[in-house]
């Protein structure tokens, strides 16, 4: 922690101790955008505070005697930027001992060690600083808490970092030691987020990630922080993943539709892919340009094993059919018979009197295939009634349903992002989840879970009910 000694009041002795993820962080000099992420506690902001006005400022060659150099310091909205990163900035650096603030302007101008730098914090939730971005001249960049920001912020700002200073004060020499950088600060969101993508599931070149876990920084931290936020996050689990623990999940915006669902219970810790012939389940939502399908069997024990997800966005309903098809026809095992069940209202017709059904059906003729969609049942409390049927029932000791680990829609859906929505900040939900991202291959889940076990859980709803009036008559002592 930065600190004035009492030696020497007018010395300012900046203490910085930082874990060893935070130091590999800052030893990369050659990353064009680097992301630093964790669970809370971790001191990211810091980290990237001292990155930038410690460390990147140093990598431009000095002009007249002086290396001069200009930050945008990023938030997604100006009490978020106030309160917490621009309070940390001068935490670190405070404005009597480095240099002035203008709050007209937000900007933090620090002088020392021979060295003038300017920190220019901007909020994306006012226009003015938006429209600011796009013609800054910067040294390089810091977005802090990126999972709330719009992946095409990170372009806007790799195209004006690196303009300063420029080779004109420099009699055309790089002013640049080493190559200018954008760094990200933030939270984990889930692995829908394009965070997920261009650093994980298919890294951008130049794009480099450091991961932070709860020890990182404990050093810092009062005893038994972490152990509190277990119990202050465990009615959230969503929250506890991403926030507390520090893992890729996501956040949900409403009351949980599944609370029954369990990460390390229901999701596969292994491929569920058939390598046999099978009977394939395949479950649609065959309605509007969002269309979703699912693939899943039942293996030997009577476990549900969904296995594919193919979750479309703005994609019509043939072309969502032929894709579908193309991976059938590469990866299932030969001879497996398939059986489709879909939306009743995927039956209705549209202005060329055809109707969804009609139109998954002209599609699958033209690869010799004959697709039949066999109706669910369209009331929502039955399918879910039916599905968190199988989350809360075991065969063999092992539990009804499994996820494989690939399909992250079905997941991060089960575990939040398929949610009601709240009325207002009335505390009160809708009786139907929200139409979002998730709802679609959910719903694709559920009607073919209708046909499939709802009997079997009708019939177990009414033993209950039986074993219910029967106690209550005294029946069973």
């Amino acid at each position: 922690m930065a600190q004035a000694t009492i030696e020497e009041p007018n010395v300012y002795d900046l203490v910085y101790e930082c874990g060893p993820v935070a130091q590999n962080f800052h030893a990369d000099k050659t990353s064009r955008v680097k992301l630093l992420i964790g669970p809370f506690g971790t001191g990211k902001t810091s980290t990237c505070s001292y990155d930038i006005i410690e460390m990147q400022s140093d990598r431009v060659v000095p002009i007249r005697g002086i290396r001069r150099s200009r930050f945008a310091v990023v938030r997604n909205t100006y009490p978020e930027l106030k309160d917490t990163t621009i309070k940390t900035y001068f935490d670190w650096f405070p404005e009597h001992v480095f240099g002035v603030y203008s709050k007209t302007e937000k900007k933090y101008t620090l002088k020392y060690d021979g060295k003038e730098i300017e920190i220019l914090f901007r909020a994306l939730d006012n226009p003015d600083d938006v429209k600011n971005l796009l013609s800054l001249e910067l040294t390089g960049a810091h977005i802090d808490e990126s999972r709330e920001i719009h992946e095409d912020i990170i372009k806007v700002l790799l195209g004006r970092v690196g303009r300063y200073p420029s080779m004109k004060d420099t009699g055309g020499v790089n002013p640049f030691i080493s190559p200018p950088q954008v760094i990200l600060s933030s939270n984990y969101p889930s692995t829908e987020h394009w965070m997920y993508r261009d650093f994980v599931k298919d890294p951008v070149d130049g794009y480099a990630i450091y991961e932070q876990g709860q020890l990182e920084n404990k050093h810092n931290l009062r005893p038994n922080y972490y152990e509190d936020l277990e119990r202050d996050y465990a009615n959230r689990p969503d929250l506890l993943r991403t926030l507390v623990r520090g893992t890729w999940g996501v956040t949900v915006k409403g009351k949980q539709v599944y609370p029954e669902f369990n990460r390390e219970i229901h999701v596969s810790k292994f491929p569920l892919m058939p390598k046999t012939a099978v009977p394939i389940v395949r479950g649609w939502d065959n309605t509007g340009l969002s269309p979703a399908i699912n693939l899943s069997y039942l293996n030997a024990t009577g476990q549900w094993c969904i296995f594919k997800e193919f979750p479309f966005e703005d994609t019509g309903i043939m072309d969502a059919t032929e894709a579908v098809i193309l991976w059938a026809n590469m990866n299932l095992p030969a001879g497996c018979e398939v059986t489709d069940y879909g939306d009743p209202a995927g039956n209705n017709r549209d202005s060329n009197k055809k109707s969804p059904a009609m139109y998954i059906q002209e599609k699958a003729v033209e690869y010799g295939k004959a697709i039949t969609i066999i109706d669910g049942i369209q009331t929502f409390k039955i399918r879910r009634e039916t599905v968190a049927g199988r989350l809360t029932k075991m065969r063999n000791g092992q539990p009804a349903i499994l996820i494989d680990p690939s399909c992250t829609r079905i997941i991060d859906g089960f575990e939040g992002g398929y949610a009601y929505p709240e009325i207002g900040n009335s505390g009160v939900y809708k009786t139907e989840p929200a139409k979002n991202e998730y709802s679609h291959i959910h719903d694709s889940i559920q009607y073919p879970a209708t046909r499939l076990f709802y009997v079997e859980e009708k019939k177990r709803e009414e033993q209950k009910d039986t074993h219910s009036r029967s106690t209550s008559l005294g029946i069973f002592g």
